[in-house]
């Protein structure tokens, strides 16, 4: 992966950048600790792993060179889950965790938490204002601005609802509820789907009367974001 910033550069960025956003003089103590270059050196891989598949230029190319610029908003966010998720998973290390997730809420108006299992390969596409809660994710997700994903408790010890493979969610979109979201659903702008299990290759829209309609998933607009066929 072509990146302008090395993971140790990173290291000191993201503390710094810590401790001028939270200045509790507690930062320092807790980023000491080799969970830390881990978390990082594991979030470079991730993302070296989703953004190879994404056909927007400023993450990949044809030939499946990976770009991380730490000035991308959208790639920074990403970064953000990445290294959190994992430093959650290696240490739990919740001072800095917690500090991530805020990062992600100041810099990008993003709720994501690091307890939230993302799958490997999702895009991030200008999420602003998005609030992305626990659920059972799949591959070649896409999220815009604006989406909600609210889930109830865990089912059987999972998170819930189940979130198939490749699904769309436009700008304003929102998840509501335990019903599963079958693969390749596309769920349009403004659209809700509240407490409603979506069979696989719909599209869910709102009409110009604010009906919830849906229908066929004909146009299939997730393979525009992803170098793989993923039907």
């Amino acid at each position: 992966m072509i990146t302008n910033i090395s993971p140790q550069e990173m290291k000191h960025y993201l503390q710094c950048q810590m401790e001028n956003f939270f200045p509790d003089r507690k930062t320092g103590s807790y980023f000491q600790g080799s969970d830390i270059d881990c978390a990082i050196n594991e979030a470079y891989e991730r993302m070296e792993n989703c953004f190879k598949v994404l056909t927007n230029s400023a993450y990949s190319n044809e030939s499946g060179q990976s770009f991380f610029n730490y000035l991308h908003g959208d790639q920074y966010a990403t970064f953000l889950y990445f290294f959190s998720n994992n430093l959650w998973k290696l240490s739990g290390n919740k001072l800095i965790c917690d500090k991530a997730l805020q990062l992600n809420r100041v810099l990008n108006s993003l709720f994501l938490s690091y307890k939230c299992e993302m799958p490997d390969i999702f895009y991030l596409a200008h999420p602003l204002g998005s609030i992305i809660g626990n659920a059972d994710y799949s591959d070649y997700l896409v999220i815009s601005h604006g989406v909600t994903i609210n889930t109830g408790d865990k089912v059987n010890g999972k998170s819930s609802p189940k979130i198939g493979r490749a699904v769309y969610l436009a700008a304003g979109a929102k998840i509501i509820g335990n019903e599963e979201i079958g693969d390749r659903v596309t769920i349009g702008v403004d659209a809700t789907v509240f407490k409603r299990r979506i069979e696989n290759d719909k599209l869910v829209i709102r009409d110009e009367n604010g009906k919830i309609v849906v229908k066929e998933n004909k146009n299939f607009l997730q393979q525009q974001f992803f170098r793989k066929e993923i039907r």
